[in-house]
């Protein structure tokens, strides 16, 4: 998930256990025990990104972002020992700000830190991008594909906490994102008016009765609304993943499915961009869909596509399917089984992106070889997924331990 999201659940984490669980005598008074509360939900919701540090930026590779970012620090022994840096962060500034601490309270500090820092994990579990969370041992990745990586309608879920926010540069950050949430609705359901007019409505109705009703009742309204956002799309991603299964058996019969990823369009359950990573003989395929898994309300040809590219680096083909009012074919990757496993025999690198690659790909130009992730080739040029390989094979770089998802391409028929 994107940290906007990270921090609004964290500080509704936050705001939740101080309004719910009330201070004991002798403990922490109640204004520093509730900022000290949602600053570790807020901090703790985004600590696992601290791998971003060494993973992104600073001349770092692609490939080294790809191994690196969601590593360790995105694993139950890893946030295990984050929580607990973030706890003795907090412990140390109390003291230093001569802040009394009963046993009950240290227990609630503690269980927030872990809460928080854990949820994220969760969180990123979500998406069709992985976590391997129990490295290390099982360094496999594991895929949600519940949620897209930026989903506004958890900004919208917040709006009840807009008037608990203490500072005025909160209560403009929050407004911000509430904002940007109905301008996102209105851009990318400019031919559906009436979900984007539902989305303005209720971001509205949310912040008046956030203002109406009790701290208390405002704090629950909110983590009530993002749970229920989480549980709408897991189960409507639930009936996608079997619709999408019967799809795939039903118009390839003779193609062996190895994967299928699945994500939302953001805001809108009904509407799932699908891959399926096939083999079909001895010829790989990688085939995209937009899948609508309520055709009567709203077809797949109506369905936003703008995170959906249509010009990739990938050269896709038109799928020999026939579109139907649940699914509208976009396109296919194919190549035969025996090129990704010559490129990968030869090329250190691709080996090492096969150990992240979900829908791998592999196409020639000139005399290079560019190879990526077909879940994140949203450009004709080189982009966070993608990388070229030249004639001279790179020695590997990388020693991250994680299996690779589609590592049974490179077993011998």
């Amino acid at each position: 998930m994107d940290n906007l999201t990270h921090t609004l659940i964290g500080v509704a984490i936050g705001e939740a256990v101080s309004r719910c669980l009330t201070a004991n005598s002798g403990g922490t008074p109640q204004v520093s025990r509730r900022n000290l509360l949602v600053t570790l939900g807020a901090a703790g919701s985004n600590l696992p990104d601290v791998d971003l540090l060494w993973s992104y930026g600073f001349g770092r590779s692609p490939l080294h972002y790809l191994l690196e970012h969601r590593g360790y620090t995105h694993t139950i022994v890893g946030c295990i020992g984050l929580a607990l840096l973030l706890y003795l962060a907090a412990m140390w500034w109390a003291q230093r700000q001569r802040l009394p601490a009963s046993r009950y309270d240290r227990l609630t500090f503690a269980a927030t830190a872990l809460f928080a820092v854990c949820l994220h994990l969760g969180m990123d579990a979500l998406n069709s991008y992985g976590v391997h969370p129990f490295w290390p041992f099982d360094n496999r990745w594991y895929y949600g594909d519940s949620l897209f990586i930026v989903e506004p309608l958890y900004w919208v879920a917040a709006a009840p906490l807009l008037f608990l926010m203490r500072t005025w540069f909160a209560r403009g950050a929050l407004l911000l994102a509430l904002l940007a949430a109905v301008v996102i609705g209105f851009f990318m359901y400019a031919t559906q008016t009436g979900w984007s007019i539902a989305i303005a409505l209720i971001t509205i109705g949310l912040v008046f009765a956030g203002r109406a009703v009790t701290p208390r009742a405002a704090t629950l309204m909110s983590t009530s609304s993002m749970a229920g956002v989480t549980m709408m799309f897991v189960f409507a991603g639930v009936l996608a993943s079997n619709r999408a299964s019967g799809l795939a058996a039903a118009q390839f019969a003779g193609a062996r499915t190895l994967d299928t990823v699945l994500s939302p369009t953001p805001m809108n359950p009904l509407c799932w961009d699908v891959l399926f990573a096939q083999l079909d003989g001895f010829e790989y395929r990688a085939r995209r869909a937009m899948l609508a898994i309520a055709p009567g309300v709203l077809q797949a040809e109506h369905c936003p596509r703008l995170t959906i590219a249509t010009h990739t680096t990938a050269p896709l083909h038109e799928v020999a399917a026939t579109d139907t009012p649940a699914v509208a074919w976009l396109g296919e990757f194919h190549a035969p089984l025996s090129v990704l496993q010559e490129v990968a025999l030869r090329s250190c690198e691709m080996r090492e992106l096969l150990q992240f690659a979900r829908v791998p790909f592999a196409t020639r130009t000139g005399t290079d070889w560019i190879v990526g992730d077909l879940r994140y080739d949203r450009e004709t040029e080189l982009g966070l997924s993608e990388l070229r390989l030249g004639v001279t094979p790179a020695p590997c770089r990388h020693s991250a331990p994680w299996r690779g998802p589609r590592e049974s391409l490179l077993e011998s028929p």
